[in-house]
């Protein structure tokens, strides 16, 4: 095999560089996708940064690469959670609430009481993606927020952890959205 022949590493460092100097947002977002695919943790770092670029779709696609990285990437993501931007933490909060892992639900619960009512309903969503038991009481809280969509968001988690839960913890579900309705 011959040395000259380029590898995934050899294309990392280029396509840092166009995640964050290129001037096309779809040139920026289609390389945080192909970070994502070359599979180095060393991309982590520069698709969280991206959580603050300019543009949404850019944003969108650096969130849905981390959470196509999967369980690596959540504790990346943990720490994004701290950031003042309310952009970064709604960000991040989206590709947790794509990712299976145990480490995942305590933040997105911690979330819910977020200053911020679009980080409310991110962690809300990701909440309802991946159904969890110890939502059920935070979630019902929220149907009390102020914001309608978190109030929408909350129920329909809700509706998705009832779905797959049963006993007590549904009749409690079911019971707290019959007295919202």
């Amino acid at each position: 095999m011959s040395s000259d022949i380029p590898t995934i590493d050899d294309a990392v460092g280029p396509l840092l560089g166009a995640l964050r100097e290129a001037p096309d947002p779809a040139v920026r977002a289609f390389t945080a996708l192909t970070l994502a695919q070359c599979n180095r943790p060393v991309a982590m770092p520069a698709l969280i940064a991206a959580f603050a670029d300019p543009d949404k779709v850019v944003r969108t696609a650096a969130a849905r690469a981390l959470s196509n990285i999967g369980p690596e990437a959540v504790s990346a993501l943990i720490a994004a959670l701290d950031d003042p931007s309310w952009v970064v933490r709604y960000r991040a909060a989206e590709a947790l609430g794509r990712i299976r892992d145990p480490r995942v639900v305590p933040s997105l619960l911690a979330l819910l009481d977020d200053e911020r009512d679009h980080v409310r309903y991110m962690a809300a969503k990701g909440l309802g993606i991946d159904p969890a038991p110890a939502a059920v009481d935070a979630l019902i809280l929220r149907l009390d927020d102020e914001n309608p969509f978190v109030r929408r968001m909350a129920a329909q988690a809700l509706r998705s952890v009832a779905s797959h839960l049963g006993g007590p913890d549904t009749a409690r579900i079911e019971s707290a959205l019959a007295s919202r309705d």
